[in-house]
C-alpha cells in the first residue's frame, strides 16, 4: 500500500517555498517556479527533491530544520534536476547507449566466425568465452554509467550549490542536517547509490583542498 503525502502544515512551509522560488531566480532557471511544499513519507530522510512543481521534503524530517537550513539544500536538489540532469539523456547516449552499440559490432563478428567453425567443442568454448568478454564490458559501462548519475552528478550539484550560495553555508547546511537524520534514528552510513550526508560534505572538503593544492 503506497503512503501519501502528508498535508499537515509547517510553520516554515511558507518560507522555504520563498526560498525555493528566489533561488530559481537566481540560479536562472526558466521553468516554472514550486508552487507547494508536501511532506512526504515515501522519500527517506536524507532525500530533497525540487520538481515537478512542489518542494518534496521526508516527513521524518519536519521540524528538525529552519527553513534557512533548508534553502542550501533545495539549491543543490535544483541544480541537480533542472541543470545537470537536464543533458542527461544526451550524455547517456554517449556514455552508454553508443558505447554498447559499438561493442555489439565485434560482437557479431565474433560470434559468426565461431559458429562456422567445423570443431564443435572449441566453438562451444570459444562462445562461452565471448559471452562471459561481452557481460563483462557491459557491467563495466552499466558501474561507471551508474557512478556517474547517482554519485559524480549530486556531487557536482553540491558543487554548484557551494559557487552559487557560499561553501561554508552549504556545509553548514549538510553537518546540521546530518545531525538532524541522526536523531531520527535513520543510519547516515547505508547502502543506497545516492550518496549519504556524511559522503557529501567529505567530497565539498576534499574539492576545496584540492583547489588550494592547485592555487598554491
Amino acid at each position: 500500500m503506497q503512503s501519501s503525502p502528508d498535508t499537515s502544515q509547517n510553520p516554515d512551509d511558507e518560507k522555504i517555498l520563498k526560498y525555493a522560488v528566489e533561488l530559481f531566480q537566481q540560479l536562472g532557471i526558466t521553468k516554472p517556479e514550486p508552487d507547494s511544499v508536501v511532506w512526504a513519507d515515501d522519500i527517506g530522510p536524507d532525500m530533497v527533491i525540487v520538481q515537478f512543481g512542489e518542494v518534496r521534503l521526508p516527513r521524518r524530517m519536519m521540524g528538525r530544520l529552519s527553513a534557512e537550513d533548508w534553502r542550501p539544500l533545495l539549491a543543490a536538489s535544483i541544480l541537480y534536476n533542472y541543470v545537470l540532469s537536464r543533458d542527461k539523456n544526451r550524455t547517456s547516449l554517449i556514455r552508454l547507449v553508443l558505447p554498447v552499440g559499438i561493442g555489439e559490432i565485434p560482437l557479431i563478428f565474433a560470434l559468426l566466425v565461431i559458429l562456422r567453425l567445423p570443431d564443435r567443442n572449441l566453438s562451444i568454448e570459444l562462445l562461452w568465452a565471448t559471452v562471459a568478454l561481452w557481460a563483462i564490458y557491459t557491467l563495466s559501462l552499466l558501474r561507471f554509467y551508474t557512478k556517474w548519475l547517482w554519485r559524480d552528478l549530486p556531487y557536482a550539484a553540491d558543487r554548484r550549490a557551494a559557487d552559487a550560495i557560499g561553501k561554508e553555508v552549504l556545509l553548514s547546511a549538510l553537518a546540521k542536517y546530518g545531525e538532524a537524520i541522526s536523531a531520527t534514528g535513520y543510519p547516515r552510513k547505508r547502502l543506497h547509490l545516492w550518496p549519504t550526508v556524511s559522503q557529501r560534505i567529505r567530497s565539498l572538503q576534499k574539492n576545496e583542498r584540492t583547489n588550494r593544492a592547485h592555487q598554491s
